[in-house]
């Protein structure tokens, strides 16, 4: 039976329904793009370096410098914090080595290590006003190299290795040596007697030292005699440097006669100067006190140190006028018996020598350093210097020998004389002679009209 009662549907419901669906789904649908992204995107955002499986590869033929790369085993190199620096110098009169490096900046505990080991090969005793020095330091301060130059082929040289080693030594300095000659005819002077020849004071200083044995130039010497000799010459980078030894020398005199001296080296390396018939010519006595070789003046007459015998307290003397500070040498080896200032005769040097004689040096200017009495002197030691003082005579030195208690005449006195060459190297002397004397024969003499430009 059908019912009168109306049942009512609500239509919203569905609607409802749909838009709580609609609302679930796009929820959905973000949550699942924001779970993606926070695990599928974001570590990949972070750019990391390629592994070695992912670099790149060139192409094939083409190659790529490989990078280097500092091994941490090896120490980089790092500047000086100053630049190195060299400083040169030259030695002033009375002035040390020590102090002429430290006047140039350089400390005293670099300077010290630097002098010690030059005296390995160098006496800085030695050393004069004029010598040039040239020193090398890092930015540190440190001496890299020290030059010390005595003459252009005297060059002294301390150098620093990696260690930090101080090492000296003389260097190489290249070298020509040519041999020369001269003839000459004296006329004045021997040193004037030179210079218009060709040659110079210095030549003449060593041809006299030569002969300081036999004779005395300023006594014997005479106008007209004749000498010829055959000379080294040293060259350096072409320029002529210095004189080296006298190879042959020949003296023709009115009152020494014929004198030949020859340079002589045997195979034993024995070197010297030996007279025609293979005597050594240095003899136990030198006939000259005065070195004027190394102080006397190339425009003085040879009048003007002539020496003369005189008495000096009733005993025989000789007054040998020189130049003011002339040294002067002890005429053979011996003991200083007496050296010192005395009333009447200024300051005196004594020497007591072989055979049982003593010579006796006065009126000298000073006494050399050293020379006390009980010291050891030898043949051409400087004793003393020729006094300053200008009076009635000028300067001189008055000296005298005697042989035992007797006074004599060392001009004419008989003195031991020197070895003679071994026999079994005659053959070679007389044949290094032979060619000598060849070679002098041949050279013309320049006679006293004559002149050399």
């Amino acid at each position: 039976m059908a019912s009168d009662k109306v049942i009512f549907v609500r239509e919203n419901v569905g609607r409802r329904s749909g838009w709580a669906s609609k609302m679930g789904t796009v929820l959905f649908v973000v949550t699942l793009i924001l779970v993606n992204y926070w695990v599928f995107l974001k570590d990949n955002l972070t750019i990391s370096a390629p592994s070695m499986e992912q670099t790149v590869q060139p192409p094939p033929g083409v190659d790529i410098p490989e990078a280097q790369v500092q091994d941490p085993a090896v120490p980089i190199p790092v500047e000086d914090a100053k630049p190195a620096t060299t400083v040169a110098g030259e030695l002033k009169r009375g002035e040390t080595v020590l102090v002429a490096l430290q006047k140039l900046g350089v400390e005293t505990e670099e300077a010290l290590p630097v002098i010690n080991a030059m005296e390995d090969v160098l006496d800085f005793r030695s050393a004069k006003a004029g010598n040039t020095f040239k020193i090398e330091m890092d930015g540190q301060g440190n001496v890299v190299e020290f030059e010390f130059r005595q003459s252009p082929t005297d060059v002294f040289v301390v150098t620093r290795d990696t260690d930090g080693k101080l090492s000296a030594a003389k260097r190489d300095i290249p070298r020509e040596v040519k041999v020369a000659s001269l003839g000459c005819t004296i006329q004045g002077s021997l040193y004037r007697s030179f210079q218009r020849c060709g040659g110079d004071s210095k030549l003449a200083n060593l041809f006299m030292n030569l002969y300081a044995w036999d004779f005395n130039f300023f006594e014997q010497a005479r106008e007209g005699d004749t000498l010829r000799m055959l000379i080294e010459k040293i060259y350096v980078d072409g320029k002529f440097m210095d004189y080296g030894r006298i190879l042959a020398a020949e003296y023709e005199g009115q009152v020494v006669g014929k004198v030949s001296v020859f340079h002589f080296k045997d195979p034993d390396g024995i070197e010297g100067y030996y007279t025609l018939d293979g005597v050594a010519l240095r003899k136990e006595f030198l006939k000259v006190p005065v070195d004027y070789a190394s102080s006397a003046q190339a425009n003085r007459s040879k009048r003007e140190w002539d020496p003369k015998r005189v008495r000096s307290h009733g005993n025989l003397a000789v007054r040998y006028p020189a130049p003011p500070k002339a040294p002067v040498w002890s005429v053979a080896s011996g003991t200083v018996t007496f050296a010192g200032k005395t009333k009447d005769e200024g300051w005196v040097v004594e020497v007591q020598h072989s055979g049982g004689y003593v010579s006796r040096y006065t009126d000298l200017g000073a006494v050399a350093d050293g020379v006390t009495e009980g010291s050891q002197v030898f043949q051409k030691s400087v004793i003393g210097r020729v006094t300053t003082r200008k009076g009635k005579y000028g300067a001189f030195v008055l000296f005298s020998l005697k042989k035992g208690r007797k006074f004599v005449d060392h001009m004419k006195e008989n003195f031991p004389g020197g070895e003679s060459i071994p026999p079994r190297f005659m053959d070679l002397f007389e044949k290094t002679v032979t060619r000598y004397l060849d070679e002098l024969r041949t050279l013309d003499i320049m006679g006293i009209e004559d002149s050399q430009a």
